[in-house]
């Protein structure tokens, strides 16, 4: 939960909260009273959290989106190019699925 994403940026944690994960909270006394005191306790402090969140969570999503067109863009570059067919060339059709297709469809059509 709190393993920083390499694709965000972020901890899954924090974009759900807003912030960082403790990870063994303080029991003492002294540790409680500072605890609280991380949380925004008036409505300023409470949206400047809830824009600070938004924004993290758009820079998350800009971040996955720069992701996803980097891994399309290397994949392409691996990809061969499309065949193209000409009028009077064989092809192979798999006819594999077709029947099982045909029983699983609507009742509205009828055979051939």
């Amino acid at each position: 939960m709190s393993t920083t994403n390499a694709s965000t940026g972020y901890a899954p944690f924090h974009l759900h909260l807003g912030r960082t994960l403790r990870l063994l909270p303080l029991l003492t006394q002294d540790g409680m009273r500072t605890t609280r005191e991380d949380f925004p306790n008036d409505v300023a402090n409470a949206l400047e959290a809830i824009v600070s969140l938004k924004t993290d969570i758009a820079d998350a999503c800009d971040a996955l989106l720069a992701s996803r067109i980097a891994q399309a863009h290397t994949a392409n570059t691996h990809r061969s190019k499309d065949p193209s067919f000409e009028v009077g060339d064989f092809v192979y059709l798999s006819t594999a699925h077709r029947r099982r297709e045909y029983l699983n469809g609507s009742n509205k059509r009828i055979a051939k």
